[in-house]
């Protein structure tokens, strides 16, 4: 492969968060079935993570690895790296910063089922978690509802949670750090935290809530407990992966109080209109795994641009 071009974190972030969730929603008109997720784990919140995907157009494979103690070391807890081919030849055609796929196409699948799901008249955002995805989600989510006026933020620590709402450029917005409840509070509520135990309080939820879960890919992390699943119209992106690798809804059936037949719908059928919001008072949430057919997505708008 000397001399494969290789896209790196900013060739990567080019194609820009707007593109990503075209590229998404076109891409779950008639989705292609996803090939399973490898996972070896490495150790206590510690993982290795392979995902191949196929489309019409290509042929790709995200390796990631999750190291719960680099952040101590300065270094990211997630690393990633893309190998990208041709899908009539097989032949490598380039390499892609893995990390920046992910920090684009997880936000992008959310914005589309927000856009979907949220209430038009929605006004306030909620953000568990202060770390990329955070970031992300907070881009993605003004891109679907521009009249957002004020973005509360949750992280592991109040400094942490100071810092972040102190760093991010929300377009003269309000931006301000709070509490558990406070956050949980929100019209829109976006959780991307690696937490194990559920970070959102179910009685400070409201009715006519829109939630966005992407932090939990096994059982060793949840950031929402039953009971709001339970007072939720629940949508995944895709229910096999749901089935295989959303810890929250996973634990909730081993623990006998929910049931994976409460599924409503998967991120094809909100785009295709099959399924909805189906009125003002109900508490939508759409659970992501990551599907890796949504990194081949955005590797083909970035290898091909």
């Amino acid at each position: 492969m000397t001399g494969l071009p290789h896209f790196d974190a900013a060739a990567v972030a080019a194609v820009g968060m707007a593109g990503a969730i075209e590229a998404l929603r076109a891409g779950s008109i008639d989705p292609t079935e996803p090939s399973p997720r490898g996972h070896v784990p490495l150790g206590p919140g510690d993982d290795f993570l392979l995902m191949p995907a196929v489309s019409p157009t290509g042929i790709g494979v995200k390796l990631v690895t999750v190291l719960s103690g680099n952040p101590a070391r300065g270094l990211p807890l997630i690393h990633g790296f893309y190998l990208y081919c041709d899908r009539a030849t097989g032949v490598p055609r380039a390499t892609l910063d893995g990390s920046a796929l992910t920090s684009l196409r997880t936000p992008a699948a959310s914005a589309v089922a927000t856009d979907v799901l949220a209430r038009p008249d929605v006004r306030t955002l909620g953000l568990f978690g202060t770390g990329v995805q955070a970031r992300g989600h907070v881009e993605a989510m003004l891109l679907v509802r521009p009249d957002l006026g004020e973005i509360v933020v949750r992280g592991r620590t109040e400094t942490a949670s100071r810092e972040f709402a102190a760093s991010l450029d929300a377009g003269g917005r309000t931006v301000r750090p709070g509490s558990p409840e406070d956050t949980a509070g929100c019209d829109v509520i976006c959780c991307c935290t690696t937490a194990s135990e559920p970070v959102v309080p179910t009685a400070t939820v409201q009715p006519g809530t829109h939630l966005n879960l992407v932090g939990s890919y096994s059982t060793a992390r949840r950031e929402v407990d039953p009971d709001l699943l339970n007072a939720s119209d629940v949508f995944v992106d895709h229910r096999q992966a749901a089935a295989d690798e959303a810890g929250e809804l996973m634990l909730a059936v081993s623990e006998g109080r929910w049931s994976f037949e409460r599924i409503v719908g998967d991120l094809s059928d909100l785009v295709n209109g099959r399924e909805g919001r189906i009125n003002d008072e109900r508490i939508t949430l759409f659970k992501s795994v990551g599907l890796a057919t949504w990194d081949l997505l955005v590797a083909d708008l970035v290898v091909d641009s």
